[in-house]
């Protein structure tokens, strides 16, 4: 606090404005992670509403198993990209994220080894559209990826982060007393 002639005292604004543009950015980076990796709990993504990502056509492809969590990579990739007091960006390094987040057309070769999985995969749970893929003459398989928004722009967020931003103003401006 700096003190007047007159006594009363008078806070140390720019003071709490350095501490805030110092430590927002962390907060903001925290904040954002978690959120984003919450999708992955949700099974959907926040903007405005809550979207729940579409669920799988095979039911027999881990049954009872979330939805791009087979093994925690995509979710686990998310991560700090920049974060100053300017801008904080937050991403994924996952190779297969983009696909997975907004969603497409893929075509692949069929290989050797995926017709080795595919009768396995017969053998394993005796369906027939396994047989079917591992008998095709087809030499690439084209896949419809659904739309499983997971990171990207929200408005939820954003107001999380504007009431946060106060919150810290607050606080700050409390312990000045």
């Amino acid at each position: 606090m700096v003190k007047r002639d007159n006594n009363f005292p008078i806070p140390d604004f720019e003071g709490v404005f350095k501490k805030l543009l110092q430590d927002l950015p962390r907060y903001v980076e925290v904040t954002a992670k978690n959120f984003f990796i919450d999708s992955f709990n949700k099974q959907g993504f926040t903007n405005e509403n809550f979207e729940a990502w579409e669920k799988r056509n095979q039911p027999d492809y881990r049954p009872g198993g979330a939805i791009l969590t087979a093994t925690g990579a995509l979710r686990n990739s998310i991560h700090t990209i920049e974060a100053n007091t300017n801008n904080v960006t937050i991403g994924t390094y996952a190779a297969y994220a983009k696909i997975h987040n907004e969603g497409g057309i893929i075509t692949l070769p069929v290989t050797k080894k995926m017709k080795k999985y595919f009768w396995y995969m017969y053998k394993k749970t005796q369906n027939e559209k396994w047989k079917w893929m591992a008998l095709t003459k087809k030499e690439t398989l084209t896949i419809k990826i659904p739309k499983r928004q997971f990171i990207g722009e929200s408005a939820t967020l954003m107001n999380e982060l504007d009431k946060m931003f106060i919150d810290r103003i607050k606080q700050y401006f409390k312990t000045l007393k």
